[in-house]
């Protein structure tokens, strides 16, 4: 996402209209960049939203290992999903 006019705010923003900010982010669903001496420094983004990424991170990480543990199979240590289910007839 790229911050814009309407994601954009400032920390007095935040100070002086934190209900209104979190009431933006819960109705867009999108992130608001948080900005303090035109430096951007944080990102708010809805609970909704923050546990939908870190289960697609986890996912991701997940098919990273499973990818690395099928490079190493047939070395005696890890097998793939599909040579478990011919061993075992699945």
């Amino acid at each position: 996402m790229i911050p814009t006019a309407q994601n954009t705010k400032t920390i007095t923003d935040m100070r002086e209209k934190a209900l209104e900010l979190l009431d933006q982010v819960e109705k867009t669903a999108e992130p608001v960049f948080l900005y303090h001496h035109s430096k951007p420094k944080a990102v708010i983004m809805s609970i909704e939203e923050f546990s939908q990424l870190k289960e697609t991170i986890e996912d991701l990480e997940d098919a990273i290992v499973a990818r690395k543990l099928e490079k190493t199979a047939g070395r005696g240590k890890y097998f793939s999903l599909d040579e478990i289910k011919k061993r075992h007839s699945l």
